[in-house]
């Protein structure tokens, strides 16, 4: 999923993402590896601060004319003011692709500040809770804890988590997730919340699932059993019990599932968005077990059986065609 870029392309990208993300360690290693890897990339990163430096702090008038590139006149080949000018816009240029892909790739601040926790593509994390249970964050997750002396709230925000509960008669675990309520009654189980879908699945124990804002559901699931509600859809399914939060390993496991389902579990393990622009291609069905570290070698498996490829328009998107 990777061919040349530009050095401003890339640049451009490191700029958004350092921003957005300014206390990720491992991403601001990776950009120090980059920077000092030619002396290109060096020009390149100062070139990008300069031109950012002069757009905003110049006139409203004057950044617009940058940026369009529009003049009184057509300026002579070795004009230096307008080649400045067309360095200026093509950076820019670079940088407003690169936020248009941030907006889409960054999770949402106002998330993270309502959340305890949240993680980052391609990272989990190990939350050990006050009452002796346990939590596991998949990638792109948040969720908020609430407990006291007298109950045990957990609201999973976005995402998936792997829940290893600790029986305490006297304070029920609720976990909140979009449209469905968890209540444990002692196990291990697994959710996961994106938009209007919501998945419940249990590996050990029991727990009841109920339903909100209008979703028709009252029930007890054991051991294999799963639920999926999406909008006001509610399907009842059952799952072999040791499959049930194989991501905590690094293993996506597809029995029968679509390859756009594959997708949507695979994306949070990549900061590049997948996109499938082949609707046939979207709907067909893989099985089969795949490494979620490596998710880009994962994708060009899953939907090369198919006649599928994978193609990287930018350092932040990937095209899906089929034939």
């Amino acid at each position: 999923m990777t061919e040349p870029r530009s050095p401003d392309e890339v640049a451009a990208g490191w700029y958004v993402f350092l921003r957005e993300e300014p206390d990720d360690r491992e991403l601001r290693r990776q950009f120090e590896v980059w920077l000092q890897k030619s002396p290109v990339h060096q020009q390149a990163w100062n070139e990008i601060n300069e031109t950012l430096g002069i757009l905003s702090s110049a006139p409203f008038e004057r950044k617009k004319s940058s940026v369009t590139g529009r003049g009184s006149g057509s300026a002579p080949a070795n004009d230096r003011v307008g080649a400045r000018r067309v360095r200026m816009a093509s950076l820019a240029g670079a940088v407003m692709a690169a936020c248009v892909a941030a907006f889409v790739l960054v999770p949402d601040l106002s998330l993270r500040l309502r959340a305890d926790h949240y993680t980052q593509a391609g990272t989990t994390e190990d939350i050990h809770l006050a009452d002796g249970s346990e939590v596991i964050l998949a990638p792109r997750s948040a969720l908020a804890i609430h407990i006291n002396a007298r109950e045990r709230r957990i609201s999973l925000l976005r995402g998936e988590a792997y829940f290893v509960v600790h029986h305490d008669a006297d304070r029920p675990f609720i976990v909140t997730a979009g449209s469905v309520t968890t209540t444990d009654i002692g196990t291990a189980f697994d959710t996961r919340t994106e938009g209007d879908e919501t998945s419940v699945a249990v590996r050990e124990g029991a727990v009841h699932v109920s339903g909100l804002g209008g979703i028709s559901l009252e029930r007890e699931l054991r051991s294999g059993d799963r639920i999926d509600v999406k909008g006001t859809r509610v399907d009842v399914g059952s799952q072999s019990p040791e499959t049930i939060g194989l991501w905590r390993d690094g293993m996506l496991v597809s029995q029968g599932n679509t390859i756009a389902e594959m997708v949507a579990v695979l994306q949070p393990w990549t900061r590049t968005r997948i996109i499938i622009a082949h609707d046939t291609l979207a709907t067909r069905r893989v099985s089969g077990s795949y490494d979620l570290r490596h998710p880009e070698a994962s994708l060009q498996l899953i939907v090369h059986p198919y006649g599928g490829k994978v193609m990287s328009l930018t350092p932040w998107f990937a095209v899906v065609t089929g034939r």
